[in-house]
């Protein structure tokens, strides 16, 4: 999104720019140099309007056998249902760890794309300067061996890294070793990159921008940000290069009209690259809104805020009404009570939201509470993910497990929920609580005031984004035990109904592609016509099992050997009746704890 963005304001300025997604090449690059034809046939397949769900899946299951042919010691390559990983074997997070990968880059399993196919390019578009975007960890290790292909091969470019990665690692920049890698580029823009690529493209020094890592001798030096973001309503229609297609029948482009999130979840530092990031966001208005997509031609769009509130969804779909542009969208939405009222749901969907993104995080409301979530109700999930399905809306639910204080009891209870809610549905990502960088719980565990957890030992992982190095303290919590909660909940997303069809399409630009209708329709034909996607290794389910057992006798007294998935979950229905049961007793609201579960609260907190 930032390079699009990028694009269209040095072209005001008269600059020619050219734009690559190389990440997608790459991957596309690799599979057809192990696969061949049929990879190109599969390719087609993701891209063709026409293709029935039967090919879709077809083609995704040779990725996944193409990709499991190519051997490298360096990475971890793979095509895995609707996603691909490339991760580090030799880069868990420390500097001198990256410095050894780009030592020795021959090995990377895109280097041979990078030296051949991306330098051309770079050569052929005669560029004097050069910017590599990180907006994921996942892709640092790729851009800097890249960014060391091009400072070795093409040393008279300029080399700016950028991306929001940068913004969120800056305790790195503080260690010695950090300026060796300034032999592989000029400077890092760390900050919002509206002002300060336009000044570095145009010749400024890097110590004269603000927003910007540089070297000074054997020193890393870091300017401050600019006194005055960007207004986002000043900001050009975004340009993107329409060269590299999303594995998407139509172009989907992502639209980022906030500039970070109004919400200050405790667990969470995606926004950290704002300029405004923990105060007040700048929002473009929705009359501009509806003029970029109009504007960019499209009939479907990924906002990627953080947050697109109800209101500010209904206001973009009357400025497009306006103009006379129809066009649809997924988003990130709160559970927000407004969507207690089915009208507030079909007044979404009437006005072009097909698909959003809900940040659930937890059954219990202390712990919503202490990650700064209090709008989140879990006595009213269920309700809100009926009025949204009912309308048509497609919905992604959030779900962390392992949050510090949280009992493991109380993370179990996800097992029925999604048992008696997963008809309304789409996808789930469960996932463990990870300490993130820049995140408000991070700065408050620094400071030893975050409750059920320590920082350990020395920080030595400055380049991952999730500060791991911690334990819990309360609670009788513990990394193996928060484990056992995640194999099962991915066990349960196995058994989802949904599970086999949304494997099989590429997420997120196909979301909001398809009905729900046609979804089911599909996920019926999978079921009569292709093998069950597997369920999670037995050995995995055994362990998981037996921790919770465990955490259930420490946490509750309760003795239980569940042997089975339903044991599992049958267990934890039963612990939620007698939670209302004893509410119901004492004339509290559905989802207060039971008597056992107030004591196992208390000592987990």
């Amino acid at each position: 999104m930032g390079i699009a963005f990028l694009t269209a304001i040095l072209e005001e300025r008269g600059h020619h720019v050219v734009q690559h997604y190389g990440y997608v090449e790459a991957v596309e690059h690799v599979l057809r140099r192990h696969g061949g034809d049929p990879v190109d046939e599969a390719l087609r397949t993701v891209r063709d309007p026409a293709a029935s769900i039967l090919r879709r899946h077809d083609a995704r299951r040779l990725f996944e056998e193409v990709s499991a042919s190519v051997s490298s010691t360096f990475e971890d390559f793979g095509v895995e249902r609707n996603n691909v990983k490339c991760d580090s074997r030799h880069f868990k997070g420390d500097v001198g760890e990256l410095r050894w990968v780009l030592d020795h880059r021959e090995e990377h399993v895109f280097h041979e794309y990078f030296a051949g196919t991306e330098l051309e390019r770079i050569r052929a578009a005669g560029a004097d300067v050069v910017g590599i975007s990180v907006a994921d960890e996942r892709q640092l290790v790729s851009a800097c061996v890249l960014a060391s292909l091009v400072r070795e091969r093409l040393p008279h470019v300029r080399l700016f890294m950028g991306g929001n990665y940068w913004a969120r690692t800056m305790d790195a920049y503080h260690d010695p070793r950090f300026a060796g890698l300034f032999d592989h580029w000029d400077a890092i823009v760390y900050a919002e990159g509206f002002r300060p690529v336009i000044e570095l493209v145009e010749g400024a020094e890097p110590a004269t921008v603000p927003g910007v890592v540089w070297r000074d001798g054997d020193t890393v030096r870091v300017n401050p940000r600019g006194p005055a973001p960007v207004d986002y309503e000043s900001l050009p229609t975004p340009v993107f290069d329409r060269g590299i297609r999303q594995w998407s029948p139509d172009f989907v482009p992502p639209l980022y009209t906030m500039s970070n999130c109004p919400m200050r979840c405790g667990f969470c530092s995606i926004a950290a690259g704002s300029d405004s990031f923990l105060h007040k966001p700048r929002v473009m208005s929705e009359r501009r809104v509806a003029e970029h997509i109009a504007a960019l031609g499209v009939e479907r769009v990924d906002f990627v805020d953080e947050y697109l509130t109800v209101t500010r969804q209904l206001r973009i779909g009357r400025e497009l009404a306006r103009i006379g542009h129809r066009a649809t969208w997924q988003c990130y939405l709160t559970a927000s009570d407004q969507l207690l009222k089915p009208e507030n749901c079909r007044a979404l969907a009437e006005a072009g939201c097909r698909a959003v993104q809900l940040g659930l995080e937890s059954l219990d409301p202390d712990t919503l509470r202490q990650e700064a979530k209090p709008w989140n109700h879990p006595a009213n999930y269920g309700r809100i993910l009926r009025n949204l399905h009912d309308a048509g809306i497609q919905v992604h639910v959030f779900i962390i497990v392992g949050v510090p204080g949280e009992p493991i009891n109380r993370s179990l209870r996800w097992l029925p929920f999604l048992e008696e809610h997963g008809e309304h549905i789409l996808t789930i990502k469960s996932g463990r609580y990870r300490l993130t960088r820049r995140a408000p719980d991070e700065r408050a565990a620094s400071l030893h005031q975050l409750s059920g957890l320590q920082v350990t030992g020395e920080d030595q992982k400055l380049l991952n984004l999730n500060r791991d190095q911690f334990r819990y303290t309360t609670g009788g919590l513990s990394r193996k035990r928060v484990e056992a909660v995640r194999d099962l909940l991915e066990e349960a997303c196995r058994r989802h109904w949904a599970y086999q069809v949304t494997s099989d399409t590429p997420w997120w630009t196909n979301r909001g592609r398809f009905t729900l209708e046609q979804l089911r329709a599909d996920a019926e034909i999978l079921r009569a016509h292709r093998p069950a996607e597997p369920s999670i290794p037995a050995g995995h389910l055994k362990r998981g099992l037996s921790k919770v057992a465990s955490a259930l006798h420490d946490e509750l007294g309760l003795r239980a050997a569940p042997a089975t998935f339903e044991d599992a979950r049958d267990i934890a229905a039963r612990l939620d009746a007698a939670d209302v049961a004893g509410a119901g007793a004492n004339g509290v609201g559905r989802g207060a704890p039971s008597p056992a579960g107030q004591r196992a609260g208390s000592r987990g907190r």
